[in-house]
Parts: structure tokens; C-alpha cells; sequence
């Protein structure tokens, strides 16, 4: 079914259904159309390794071309990706109190960012050398040019047998433009409505060519104004207390915590014993908020969002340059060099410190205490009446602590100064019926971090404990004590990536109903990282953050094999077989197999199922402790003090540990680690008539063995289990999480992918063109650990049953006109919260839906020739904020991962081309 007429219709089809935005084709994309030939030349497509003349598979690839992106007001590709309806979740700049504030990702089906993998045409890129979380590698698509992209190919579905390790939830292949020619001069300026996060973007384009060969130079400079919270008040994040009950002005402001000895005791004996004190102000309101703090109405608080950002300041410069020349008839030398550097400022609250304990004895005799180089250090400091400028004169025997938010040192800065190297370098040619391609590849990435506004809890001990009765830490710091005392950590990390491949495609017999066509080829790579941090970070000695270091170094070599063989004229059958060999966990071979049956020219019937896997991240496996924080709710001290977790009507002693407070905690490595392994399926339908076209898929992966560590909430809530893990003050209290990376996990997930196009001639009206498409995700279960109960990942929260995209496309002369519109389904609440009935029983009360969300972009493009053209648009048309969550205790109160605050922005775009 490979003649000349199915091409033609193929074609046809592709072309009327590309016009249409933001399109995912199962046939191709006009991008892809323009590369076929009058003589119908073989292409490849992503999914597999032979070049053939079939725009169609049997894996569904949804391809998004440079036009499609930016009739759609898309800025760069990490926005294109995320508009994907497969896409679950993603990594932005709003991710600013992460171990990667500077980088971007996406996850593909639900699998993770470090599960999807991400190409540019169809070869590997280097991992960003920074973990996200501090343990997950991942490629960084915020690096990525936009300008030189031709297209974006992702392939809806696993495919390590074609790709090998990493490709479980899909792959995204990037392919650049080929052969330009001329010069084009394009700038944009967007600017929001309400202001913060504008952006200007600013593209040269030089090509030349001859007929030997081209070489192709794209130069792209962008530049992100920050958005600041206090920018967006209309949605209601200028201020720590949003809108719903679970949000909070931050209790660190200035205070001192804890219970006596004799109201611990009395607490014991009667739950509602009514006179224990468990938090202490010790100023009014008007000298609270003369402090620098913030009155929350009841406490000496902190306003923590009047110093947030809710996405960075950054500059990105990307440079990109593509060559091919012809050495001979049959041999042509190919390669491309890529040039990155990137500059990011991001700002949050100062630093909120509860880490100096206090313990005054029944002699009155005070000893001040904390943790520094994972040891306890502490000092005596005298009678009550003096020490520590008699802050605790008043108080009885017992164990308290310090709570301050250290706001004269300013918000804590980071600034990420990252640069991406990348080189190609060739050979591709012809040898008798067969296509075959040679190529060395090296990729480098160096990211430096400065941080600010911090200061270690050695040095704060110090400070505390001078002389012989120490100072308090509730009074003011000079502007001298600040420069004294402040330590700005700094981390330097890298990661390179050599790879050297080959392959050979062609055909290998003729049978009756065809040819049997093949792909063989070879890899080899050797990868590795190295991330370092300051002395004191490494110790876990800053206070309010954490830090990763570690290196390692891994080489894997694989080969693989494809063929495509047609059983009849309408019945073709792929099978793939590759073999992985990693240098520190072993060998690791996958299969593939997949059919296509084509009844008629305009209908296709198609499935897969093959076999996936994971190597284990480079981090997790030589990666040092990782430090860091994460907010727990203490089960064990809540309900032994007769308290509820969750409960908002909890005494006021019991707030914090049942309702949630942020703890250190330190995620090991483990060398022991093996690979994930797992299979992905899909079966499906297309249909391509003269004016529509229709396609259902259904798919599903699963994955045994996942890495992971148990969250620090998780050993929290199920402490019976994971006591071990666990580090506790003398009052019981939570104060540290230790984990370690594991084999623990498998997950399961499927769902359905639909899309459905449609062409109206309207005459002297011009042309109307409707697409949509959509993902609706049936099931996804977790069990995160072999003790653990299965879990329904949608009734856990902040995962979306289903999303949607709708474009219509209006072509009336020199205008086109686009109206599209995002669709993100309803999704739980992230938060179990409890009740008490009447009887005293505790029962969950059940989550709630998030409402759906919707985003409309309107656009317009205006031809000024041939050689010009001139763009504007409006990005979220109403203005649309994110859905709130009421349960989600921690600012802002949403799935960043999920939605984002940007509002409504304006943009005006020019291109030139000589």
C-alpha cells in the first residue's frame, strides 16, 4: 500500500489538515509534507529508525511545527510543550523554591520529567548536571531554539527499543531547520496586563547556500522581566492569606515556642487541659510590625509572599548553527554547534529560622542548643533573668525554641548562570538501495549558583551565645551584625555527554506484497557529573536550605535492530529488538512489535506493545546526601497529645504539628540500584477523508521498580513503619527525615487519545479550519512501596483526568486569524483533612473537586508581502487565573506544575526577511 495515489493522498491530507493550529497528526503535519519530494523520498519519522514513505505509523506522533507555535503566541518551546494534552505536569521558572529554579522540563503521561525523553534530531542531549528535587536527572528544554526549530515531533508513547533508556512516557524530538537561505530579522515584545513578567525576544536568521551544501546560523536573545506576587493581586497571591481556610500567614515572624515541663506533664494527664501555653509573643502589634514583622491579627507573623517572586528574572542566549555540504554524489558531512548561556535572579522570603533550642532547667540555668555538622552543639548561659537578654525570665522549667524570621538579612537571592555546549559533527549518504548515517556527538553543561541573603547555624550560635550570657535572637540585627553573620553558599555543577553512533536503513528482500525494509545500527556514550557545593552546604549547615553534591561517571553501549515487513498488501508488521549494556548496573534487552492495517486508503488500524526501561539517575546512584526541607504533619505527637491531623480546630498547642511544619531532610544515594523496567501498549484508529480527518488511540505503560524514597510526609503519617527514618527532639518531636533511594515503587497508567479535524470552504469568505485534540486518562495507580496499599493517583489530587485543545483558524488573503483554546479537567484536592463527629470519632473528609480550567489565545497574522509579516496577540484572553486548592497548606496554594499566574500579556511580533 505504498503507491504512488496513498502518497499523494497522504500529502493532500497532511497539508489541509496542517493549516489548522497546534495540530497532532497522525498522518504528518505540513512541515513534514514539504520535506517529500516530487520522486516521493523516504522519511523518517519519530518512532523509528527507517526512512519509509508512509506518513503514518503505527505509534501516534503529535507534531507541532514552527508556525503552528507561533500563531499560538508560544515564546519558546518549553510553552509549546506544555500546551501538549499528554503533557501531566511540568518543571517551570515558577518552580523558584527548587533545587533547579534556572530550568524547565515536562512529563509526558504521567512518568516524570526524567522518564521522558527529550531528542534534537532524533540524537541525545546532555543531563543538566543539577537534579530536580535534588535527585531526578532530567534534560533541560528551557535552552532550547526556538528559532531554528522546523518542528516538534513527540512521540505519544514508549519506545526503547527504539531509543533505549529513558523513553517511558514519550519522546520529544526536536528537528531543526535544514538548508535556510537569506537573512530574517524577527523581534517580539510581550507585556502582561497587570504587570511583572514581560519579555522581549529578539531572532536573527542567516543562511547560504550553494549547490554543494548550506550552512544555516540562528541567534536568538531573550530576555524575562521577573513577577513578583505583589504583581498579582487580582488573583489574590500579593499576600500570604489567599483566600481559603488553609492558608496562613507564616507563625515565623518572631516568637517563642514550646511547653514546661509542668504544662507538658498536664497535657499528658488531660488532653483539654486548657492552660497550657504553647506559643509565646512577646510584643504588641505596633511593636511587632515596627520590628519588621507582621501582625497576623494574633501572633508576630510574617508576610512571606510581599517577598516572592512567582517566576524569575532571566536573559537566555542561544546560538545554534547547522551545516551539510556534499563531498560526493552519495556522501554528504553534516553537523551542528550549539552555543547557551543563561543568566537567572530568583527572590523569596528571607529566612525563618526555628532551629536554636532553649532549655531552662529547674535551677533557672539556661542552655541554648542546635545542630551544626549533623552533631549538636551547645552552650550554658546563666540564669534565666539575663541570659539570652532574659527572654525566658518568665518562663518555667521546660524545652523551647527560637522562632524568628531573619528579614534584616534580606529575601534570599539565587542568581544561576548556566552554559550549554553542543557539537555534531558527520557523515550521511547512499550506498546502493541504502541510507546510512555516522555521527560523534558531544554535549557539556556547566551551571554556577550564588546564593544570598543566608547565613549558617554555626555562625548564628556564635552570635547567640557571645559573652557570658548571650544576646536575644527576638531583638533586631545592625546592619554590621548582618554583614557579620551572612554567608552566601555557592554550588558549581557540570555534566557532559560523548556519544558516537551509527546506522544503516534500507531493504533486505522483496516479498509479494513488498519490500522488507530495515534499520541496524550501534551506540556508544559515555556520560557524566559532577556537582559541588560550599563547605557549610555540604555539612547541611545553612540555615532554611539545603544543597546536593556528588559525581559519577557511567559508559553504556547498544545495538539495535528494526524491520518492517508486509504481510499483504494492507497488513504491514514491526518489530524492533535493542540491547542496552550500562557499565554499573548491566545489561538490559528490549523488544518491540507493532502492526498497521489499512482496509482502505483513508483508514488505518494500528498497535503496539513493547518493552521499556529506565537506567537509574546518575545522582541517586553517586550522588552525596542531598539536604533539604519539606513540610510534614507529626501523626505520632498529634494524636498522642489527643490532637487531629488536618483538623483546623485543633488547640493551639497542637497546631503545628498537626497541621503541618517544614523539617530538614537528607535523601542518600544507593550504588545497589537496578534499572526500571516496564512495557508500553497503544491501539488505535486514523480515518482521513477529503475534508476531516479522525483518530482514537488507547494506550498504557507500566513500570516496575521505580526509584524512589519514601516521601518525608509519608514516614510522617506511617511512622509505625518508618520510625527508623526518623529523628526526634526530647519533646517527640519530628525534626529530621533521613531516606535513601530505593527499588520501592511500580505505577500503572492508562488512557485514551482523541483528535478530529474538519475544513470549511467559505468561499469569498476564505477558509475556516476547526482542530481538536485531547487525553483522557482512564487509570494511573502508584503503589509507592511493597507495604504500601495501591493508590489511585487521581483521588490522591492535583492530577487531571483529562485535557483538551481547540483551535479555529480563519485564512481570509494576507490574514490569518486563530482562536485557541486549553481545556485542563476538573482534578481532587491535594490534602485529606479530618473531622470529629459528635462522638468523638475521627473520620476523613471527603476531597472536593478543583473546578476545570480554560485559556483562550487569540492571534493574528498579517502577510506584508512576501518578505514581511507582522504578528499580535493576546495570550489567556480572560485573563484566567490558577484554581485554587482549599486544602494546600503551602503557598501559593496551587499545582505550579499544573498552572501558572502570568494573566493576561499582549504581544506585538515583526519579521523581516532579505
Amino acid at each position: 500500500m505504498t503507491s504512488q495515489s496513498l502518497i499523494a493522498k497522504c500529502v493532500k491530507t497532511s497539508l489541509i489538515a496542517s493549516a489548522g493550529l497546534a495540530m497532532s497528526l497522525p498522518m504528518a503535519s505540513q512541515a513534514i509534507a514539504e520535506e517529500v519530494s516530487a520522486d516521493v523520498e523516504r522519511i523518517e519519522i519519530t518512532g523509528s529508525r527507517i526512512k519509509r514513505t508512509d506518513m503514518e505509523s503505527a505509534t501516534p506522533v503529535t507534531v507541532l511545527s514552527a508556525e503552528d507555535m507561533a500563531k499560538q503566541g508560544f515564546t519558546n518551546v518549553q510553552d509549546a510543550l506544555e500546551s501538549l494534552t499528554a503533557t501531566t505536569g511540568a518543571m517551570t521558572g515558577q518552580e523558584i523554591h527548587g533545587f533547579t529554579p534556572a530550568a524547565s522540563s515536562i512529563s509526558l503521561r504521567g512518568a516524570g520529567a526524567s522518564r521522558t525523553l527529550t531528542l534534537i534530531n532524533g540524537k541525545r542531549l546532555n543531563q543538566y548536571p543539577k537534579p530536580a528535587g535534588g535527585s531526578d536527572n532530567f534534560v533541560d528544554t528551557a535552552n532550547l531554539p526556538m528559532e531554528a526549530v522546523a518542528r516538534i515531533e513527540v512521540l505519544n508513547s514508549g519506545a526503547s527499543a527504539i531509543y533505549g533508556a529513558d523513553a517511558v512516557g514519550g519522546v520529544v524530538n526536536i528537528i531543526l531547520k535544514r538548508d535556510f537561505d537569506g537573512v530574517a530579522l524577527k523581534y517580539r515584545k510581550g507585556v502582561t496586563q497587570n504587570g511583572g513578567g514581560g519579555n522581549d525576544r529578539i531572532a536573527l536568521s542567516i543562511g547560504s547556500s550553494s549547490d554543494k551544501g548550506n550552512v544555516s546560523t540562528f541567534i536568538e536573545l531573550t530576555d524575562n522581566q521577573r513577577l513578583r506576587a505583589t504583581d498579582r493581586e487580582n488573583f489574590g497571591l500579593h499576600t500570604d492569606k489567599v483566600d481559603h481556610p488553609r492558608s496562613l500567614y507564616s507563625s515565623y515572624g518572631a516568637r517563642i515556642n514550646g511547653l514546661s515541663d509542668a504544662d507538658k506533664a498536664a497535657l499528658k494527664a488531660d488532653p483539654d487541659y486548657a492552660d497550657a501555653v504553647f506559643s509565646r509573643t512577646p510584643f504588641t502589634e505596633d511593636e511587632c510590625n515596627a520590628g519588621g514583622f507582621f501582625w497576623t491579627g494574633s501572633t508576630c507573623g510574617f508576610d512571606r509572599s510581599t517577598q516572592r517572586d512567582l517566576s524569575p528574572e532571566s536573559t537566555r542566549f542561544i546560538s545554534t548553527t547547522t551545516f551539510n555540504y556534499e563531498l560526493s554524489d552519495d556522501v554528504r558531512f553534516i553537523g551542528r554547534m550549539d552555543i547557551a548561556q543563561a543568566k537567572s535572579i530568583t527572590r523569596i522570603e528571607s529566612m525563618g529560622d526555628d532551629s536554636m533550642n532553649v532549655r531552662v532547667n529547674d535551677d533557672g540555668q539556661v542552655i541554648l542548643s542546635t545542630s551544626y555538622n549533623g552533631e549538636k552543639i551547645s552552650k550554658a548561659l546563666g540564669d534565666k533573668s539575663v541570659a539570652l537578654g532574659g527572654d525566658f525570665a518568665d518562663l518555667g522549667a521546660g524545652s523551647y525554641n527560637y522562632v524568628r524570621r531573619l528579614h534584616e538579612f534580606g529575601p534570599r537571592t539565587g542568581e544561576t548562570k548556566s552554559t550549554n555546549y553542543f557539537f555534531s559533527s558527520g557523515l550521511e549518504g547512499d550506498l546502493a538501495d541504502y541510507a546510512w548515517d555516522a555521527s560523534v556527538n558531544y554535549g557539556r553543561t556547566e551551571v554556577d549558583v550564588l546564593r544570598s541573603g543566608y547565613a549558617t547555624a554555626g555562625g548564628m550560635f556564635e552570635y547567640l551565645t557571645q559573652g557570658d550570657n548571650g544576646v536575644s535572637y527576638l531583638q533586631g540585627f545592625s546592619a554590621e551584625d548582618v554583614e557579620n553573620i551572612a554567608y552566601n553558599p555557592f554550588e558549581k555543577a557540570s555534566s557532559t555527554l560523548l556519544n558516537a553512533q551509527a546506522n544503516i536503513t534500507g531493504s533486505l528482500a522483496e516479498l509479494e506484497a513488498g519490500y522488507i525494509d530495515f534499520a541496524f545500527g550501534v551506540e556508544w556514550s559515555r556520560q557524566d557529573y559532577n556537582t559541588d557545593s560550599d563547605s557549610e552546604s555540604k555539612k547541611g549547615a545553612i540555615l532554611t536550605t539545603g544543597g546536593s553534591s556528588g559525581t559519577g561517571e557511567r559508559s553504556f553501549w547498544a545495538t539495535y535492530f528494526e524491520t518492517i515487513v508486509p504481510i499483504t498488501d494492507e497488513v504491514l508488521v514491526n518489530a524492533a529488538l535493542r540491547y542496552d549494556r550500562y557499565s554499573d548496573f548491566g545489561g538490559n534487552l528490549t523488544p518491540q512489535v507493532s502492526v498497521e492495517y489499512r482496509p482502505t486508503l483513508e483508514l488505518l488500524v494500528r498497535g503496539s506493545i513493547g518493552g521499556v526501561f529506565r537506567a537509574p539517575d546518575m545522582h541517586r546512584v553517586y550522588g552525596d546526601p542531598t539536604n533539604g526541607y519539606s513540610t510534614i504533619q507529626d501523626y505520632k505527637t498529634c494524636t498522642e497529645n489527643g490532637g487531629t491531623p488536618g483538623d483546623l480546630d485543633n488547640p493551639a498547642a497542637l497546631q503545628e504539628v498537626c497541621n503541618g511544619y517544614s523539617v530538614s531532610i537528607t535523601t542518600g544515594a544507593n550504588k545497589e540500584l537496578k534499572a526500571e523496567t516496564g512495557y508500553t501498549a497503544n491501539l488505535g484508529t486514523v480515518y482521513s477523508g477529503e475534508q476531516w480527518n479522525l483518530s482514537v488511540d488507547l494506550w498504557q505503560w507500566k513500570l516496575d521498580d521505580m526509584v524512589d524514597s519514601i516521601a518525608a510526609a509519608t514516614a510522617a503519617k506511617e511512622f509505625k513503619d518508618y520510625e527508623d527514618m526518623l529523628t526526634r527532639d526530647d519533646s517527640g518531636k519530628i525534626i529530621h527525615v533521613n531516606a535513601t533511594a530505593q527499588n520501592l515503587a511500580y505505577q500503572k497508567v492508562t488512557g485514551l487519545d482523541f483528535e478530529a479535524g474538519y475544513d470549511f470552504d467559505l468561499g469569498e469568505m476564505g477558509d475556516l479550519r476547526l482542530f481538536g485534540n485531547g487525553t483522557y486518562n482512564i487509570d494511573s495507580e502508584t503503589q509507592l512501596s511493597p507495604t504500601d496499599p495501591i493508590r489511585d493517583n487521581y483521588e490522591y489530587g492535583w492530577l487531571t483526568r483529562y485535557r483538551v485543545n481547540a483551535n479555529l483558524a480563519w485564512f481570509y488573503g494576507n490574514l490569518e486569524a486563530t482562536l485557541a483554546a486549553r481545556h485542563i479537567g476538573p482534578m481532587k484536592e491535594g490534602t485529606v483533612l479530618q473531622e470529629t463527629l459528635e462522638d468523638g470519632t475521627k473520620v476523613d473528609i471527603p476531597k472536593k473537586e478543583l473546578a476545570s480550567w480554560t485559556s483562550w489565545n487569540l492571534t493574528a497574522v498579517y502577510h506584508l508581502g512576501d518578505n514581511a509579516k507582522l504578528t499580535a496577540g493576546i495570550v489567556n484572553l480572560f485573563d484566567k487565573g490558577p484554581n485554587f486548592d482549599p486544602t494546600a497548606s503551602s503557598w501559593p496554594h496551587y499545582p505550579r506544575s499544573v498552572y501558572n499566574a502570568r494573566g493576561r500579556e499582549f504581544f506585538l511580533e515583526g519579521e523581516v526577511k532579505f
